[in-house]
């Protein structure tokens, strides 16, 4: 078939124009396109080139500085060096892996492992090791040119100049876990930074950290470093709060060589405010472990020594209280109407209950006594009788309003609550009707089913004191910024227990002052020369070894300042154990923070 020439100049022509149309039409699309890029959208897609161009180096703040009460510095910080390598070079060159596992002394498929798992894009660098000691660090600056992409970056590991450990309140450091990196995800963890594990180090760990700074670089299309942008200025890291804690470093260094190497606890309240003079847990730990690196066969020692040093035992180890609860027992009864502080009771050293004898304490017995005279001489035969009057009820009731079974709040955390049995604990433990009322007599000594802390013991002690108004327990007195210079004190919450009066509380409390300070008290080791000092001893039984030694009081008792608990387990009888104990704390306390009292306090002290 032919075409004549005007048939093809028509065809010559429509192909032209199609052409210059779909040109057209693309160009347009083109044009278009770029106008969407570079003026709609423009400033979007610079802001992530800049990002693409642009990285922020992480620069880790100091750690904030922890003080006692009187400015004396108990943690500090020293510097420390962590290793670090670029994924890229690590693969880049070979033998490098096993070079640098030389050094670290790490297995070259550990080292691998790390670098693999951490890392975050080939050229953002992976922590490898922190806390290198120097010889390391030598070894890395001499043979640099052999280990491209390696360095170390200058960081910070705790120091502790003070005399007393303070253990159990600081806390210590560790590696951040992998839960808590899931957990904390989004507030800047990364692989081999340290957390706060324990104690103020764990409850202030936001304070404590600091903000992080950044430095920019400039990186190429490989995201090789290439310059700092010095059109951009870096952000400084900003250093953590400065703590300054409630502690007495004196009292505290006293009252952990007093405990030594016994299993127990001491601690020293101020009745006024809450705040912790001391507190001291036995047997407890050098911090400074925890400052460096602690091998796998350090932490199965912490983990599984049968004395558990890591345990709290001021406030995660519960136990039965023995005749320091009495005093519960007794507001609970006179509160109620039960009885008169002038009920008597005949001991002659035993106590019948059905076809069983409860034992006092004293096998003689100690013949009448009124209320007064069973709190000083901790008569076991009047508590048995007076709780059967009271009846469990009324003793939970009270227990609970006194702050048992229940946490106080303390600021370090890992706190323990307690038991305060009831007849619904006791129906669930027990089966309903298969418990007795037997039992409820070894509830009023302190004993059975019964649990506390010895925190929980310090405040009711501190609820004695003050006829009932109480603080929390709290171990931060001000926090110090740095930056700012700014101290932020730190609120003190109160309470007030409902239920009680003003009356009862004067009768225990001055059941208590007989304890320390009358003939037959039983914590007559704790008397102090010129101060009067209240309180109340027990000693509790453990079916797992020797009774433990309790003592409970305050001081002065007209004009109150602090609340004491010692307690020894397996130490034996309070009076003899845990009341010296006690007395040589408050001792030092009066000589560092003498008080003025009048020259005859007018105290209203029963009669014999």
């Amino acid at each position: 078939m032919r075409f004549s020439s005007n048939n093809r100049k028509v065809l010559e022509t429509f192909y032209k124009n199609f052409y210059y149309l779909v040109s057209l039409l693309l160009f347009s699309i083109l044009i278009l396109r770029l106008f969407q890029l570079q003026i709609i959208h423009g400033k979007r897609y610079f802001v992530q080139s800049e990002k693409n161009r642009i990285r922020a180096i992480t620069l880790k703040p100091l750690r904030g500085r922890i003080f006692d009460r009187n400015g004396e510095m108990l943690v500090g910080n020293q510097p420390a060096y962590s290793v670090y390598a670029t994924p890229y070079e690590l693969q880049s060159w070979q033998g490098i892996y096993t070079h640098l596992a030389n050094i670290l002394k790490i297995p070259e498929d550990e080292l691998k492992t790390i670098v693999k798992k951490h890392q975050q894009g080939k050229f953002n660098p992976v922590k490898l090791k922190r806390q290198v000691n120097f010889e390391t660090l030598s070894r890395i600056n001499e043979e640099r040119l052999d280990l491209p992409g390696v360095g170390f970056w200058i960081e910070s590991k705790r120091f502790y100049p003070s005399s007393a450990r303070v253990a159990h309140v600081l806390g210590y450091l560790g590696e951040v876990s992998p839960d808590e990196l899931e957990k904390f995800k989004g507030e800047g963890y990364r692989y081999g930074d340290v957390i706060g594990k324990q104690g103020v180090e764990r409850q202030y760990e936001k304070l404590l950290r600091g903000q992080f700074g950044y430095e920019f670089v400039e990186v190429d299309a490989l995201g090789r470093e290439v310059r700092k942008v010095e059109e951009q200025k870096p952000i400084a890291p900003k250093p953590g709060m400065d703590l300054y804690l409630t502690i007495d470093v004196d009292i505290q260094t006293l009252a952990e060589s007093l405990l030594g190497s016994r299993k127990g606890s001491l601690v020293l309240l101020n009745v006024r405010n809450g705040e912790v003079l001391c507190l001291v847990s036995k047997p407890d730990f050098d911090p400074s472990v925890f400052a460096g690196i602690i091998t796998e066969k350090q932490w199965d020692y912490f983990q599984n020594h049968p004395n558990h040093p890591l345990y709290n035992r001021a406030i995660q180890s519960t136990y039965p209280p023995g005749s320091t609860y009495k005093l519960v027992l007794a507001i609970a009864a006179l509160e109620s109407g039960v009885i008169t502080p002038e009920w008597s009771i005949s001991c002659s050293g035993r106590f019948r209950f059905g076809a069983r004898n409860f034992k006092c304490w004293k096998s003689k017995g100690h013949g009448v006594v009124n209320l007064y005279q069973a709190i000083e001489q901790s008569c076991n035969v009047y508590f048995y009788q007076l709780s059967l009057k009271t009846g469990l009820s009324r003793w939970a009731d009270f227990g609970r309003k006194l702050g048992f079974g229940r946490k106080t709040g303390i600021d370090i955390g890992m706190e323990s609550e307690g038991v305060v049995p009831d007849e619904a604990y006791l129906d669930f433990h027990y089966g309903k009707g298969q418990w007795t009322e037997g039992m409820l007599l070894n509830l009023a000594v302190g004993q059975g089913d019964l649990l506390v802390t010895p925190l929980q013991m310090a405040q009711l002690a501190m609820i004695l004191a003050n006829y009932g108004k109480y603080f929390r327990p709290h171990v931060v007195k001000r926090i110090y910024e740095p930056v700012t210079r700014k101290e932020i004190p730190i609120k003190v919450d109160s309470s007030q227990v409902q239920g009680v009066s003003h009356r009862v509380y004067e009768i225990v409390r001055q059941g208590m002052w007989l304890v320390v300070n009358g003939a037959s008290g039983t914590g007559r080791a704790a008397a102090l020369q010129d101060i009067a000092v209240a309180g109340k001893t027990g000693t509790a039984q453990n079916p797992h070894g020797d009774d433990h030694a309790w003592f409970i009081g305050f001081a002065p008792f007209d004009f109150p300042r602090v609340a004491i608990v010692v307690m020894v387990e397996n130490g034996g009888s309070g009076g003899a154990v845990a009341a010296p104990i006690a007395r040589q704390i408050l001792q030092e306390y009066f000589r560092k923070y003498p008080v003025k009292l009048p020259e005859k306090m007018a105290i209203s002290l029963p009669v014999e």
